[in-house]
């Protein structure tokens, strides 16, 4: 599988494909070992953080595919566990081969995940680590799964912070625990042990006790990380939420799609399911194999009480739901299901009649797979979609991305003493290329102000994001403050090089 994503991601590399968040990464990534000021700033802020320092391990191969080689791995490294941990279960291996292989093979979503350069890789197999010892723990009933729990979830938040929110949605599920975990009443039905746990006082504090002690060794660790995360913001930065509101550190700041947005462009198919009536509905129906795995649990009270946590969580998401919410937490819900085929599937089933449903339901999902990327309203999953179809008649002449050719033409005009003035608010992409940030001027430098204040003392060229750039307005380098600068300041200047978002300018 890793010959096969690298292969593809390769022929996608050919049409000119490139994730703006995988291209925000890399950038980040040239910054730290590049930009000779604020390198803490830079460490201590870029968020998601397990994303930029795992991409960090891939820079000999270059800074745009250290990105994709990070979310490669990390799905190579899901298929692992997901191939071992099947082994050691009930389902033969005619079984759970032919049903990965076809999902990991043929799904848009995974491929999407494993060759796009977004963290998405990343999110799937943590998710996978925390239900995978949760449902171990309720297999064993050894505390230590829960602490391993903890040490997941705290990753997983460290790569996208609306997984904070398990938090609430996982409290059901600590509850039933440390109800179980009451002798007395152990072997009687929920309803009755609920009874007289609140009924009688010994119980009752027995039980508050236990359900806090559960809940502490679970979510005490992410969140004194994350409290740790936000201290170190605050020194570096002045904010503690600097990390999530901050164009310079997290790239959902300029890459989210606002649903208002959207729905201006027309594109409402999938927005018009986003909402609480139906939007749990819609993602059930994206993901089949979660139908399966909830009829294998039927009368597994537990179990089934954990599978509804994403639920919550995408419940607790639409709360505030000013954003479109992507791919991943719809792929969640298939990962989840894959942890709940491998525990109980042909325990209670009979592996005769299993198998052939589990391989329909599989090619099912990817049907359901494609027809979400046919019907999103995030433009870069579009994007990919519609260029993972070009890959079919591969081009032998390489196309390169618009970011790409202006990132040549700087590299051979400036120098040492031709510096040009940037802003990698917007112009991330662009710098991700450039051959070196050494005769850049960027934010991150000390004597940025200084140099933004008077171009003309500080460097010879500035680039420019014109009006139908759609990250002009997170920079001041746009075409409008750009000429009022010029009105105010009265230098002159001279445009070398444009395109279609951007423009380079000569100061005289």
């Amino acid at each position: 599988m890793l010959g096969y994503y690298i292969f593809l991601s390769w022929i996608l590399h050919r049409t000119g494909y490139e994730h703006s968040e995988a291209m925000f990464v890399a950038e980040k990534v040239k910054l730290f070992f590049e930009a000779h000021d604020n390198t803490l700033l830079t460490i201590g802020t870029t968020y998601p953080t397990v994303i930029f320092l795992s991409s960090v391990i891939f820079v000999p191969f270059g800074y745009p595919y250290a990105p994709v080689l990070a979310s490669i791995s990390f799905t190579v490294l899901l298929i692992f566990f997901l191939l071992n941990d099947f082994q050691q279960s009930k389902l033969p291996r005619r079984v759970f081969i032919p049903m990965i292989a076809i999902l990991f093979t043929f799904h848009p979503g995974l491929i999407y995940s494993a060759i796009s350069g977004r963290g998405v890789a990343a999110i799937l197999f943590f998710v996978y680590m925390v239900f995978r010892s949760i449902f171990k723990f309720y297999e064993q009933n050894t505390t230590y799964y829960l602490s391993v729990t903890s040490i997941f979830l705290s990753f997983l938040i460290f790569c996208e912070y609306n997984f904070v929110w398990m938090l609430l949605a996982f409290f059901p599920f600590i509850f039933l625990v440390a109800l179980d975990g009451l002798k007395h009443v152990k072997e009687q039905p929920v309803v009755i042990q609920l009874f007289e746990a609140l009924n009688l006082s010994s119980l009752r504090r027995k039980l508050v006790d236990r359900t806090a002690a559960i809940y502490l060794m679970v979510f005490l660790l992410p969140v004194t990380v994350l409290f740790v995360y936000k201290l170190l913001n605050y020194i570096h930065a002045g904010n503690q939420n600097y990390f999530l509101i901050s164009q310079y550190a997290n790239w959902h700041v300029v890459g989210s799609e606002y649903i208002g947005n959207i729905l201006k462009t027309g594109a409402t198919d999938s927005v018009n399911f986003q909402s609480q009536i139906i939007f749990q509905f819609y993602v059930l129906g994206l993901t089949p194999m979660l139908l399966l795995v909830f009829f294998i649990f039927k009368g597994k009270m537990y179990e089934l009480f954990t599978l509804f946590v994403p639920f919550i969580l995408l419940a607790i998401l639409l709360l505030d739901n000013q954003t479109f919410i992507t791919i991943e937490f719809y792929l969640i819900l298939l990962i989840i299901a894959l942890v709940g085929i491998y525990f109980y599937a042909g325990k209670k089933f009979n592996v005769k009649y299993l198998y052939p449903i589990v391989i329909i339901v599989a090619v099912i999902n990817v049907f359901t797979g494609i027809y979400y990327f046919k019907h999103t309203g995030d433009s870069e999953e579009r994007i990919f979609y519609d260029a993972f179809l070009k890959m079919k008649k591969l081009d032998y002449n390489k196309k390169t991305s618009e970011e790409y050719d202006l990132a040549a033409y700087i590299s051979n005009i400036v120098d040492d003493t031709h510096k040009i003035l940037m802003d990698d608010a917007a112009a991330f992409k662009i710098m991700a290329h450039l051959r070196s940030l050494k005769p850049v001027v960027m934010p991150v430098d000390n004597h940025y102000i200084t140099v933004a204040e008077n171009p003309k003392l500080g460097v010879k060229y500035i680039c420019i994001a014109k009006a139908a750039n759609p990250l002009r307005n997170f920079t001041v380098w746009n075409d409008y403050d750009y000429k009022q600068m010029q009105l105010r300041q009265k230098f002159q200047s001279v445009i070398m090089y444009e395109t279609e978002n951007w423009a380079i300018y000569k100061v005289l």
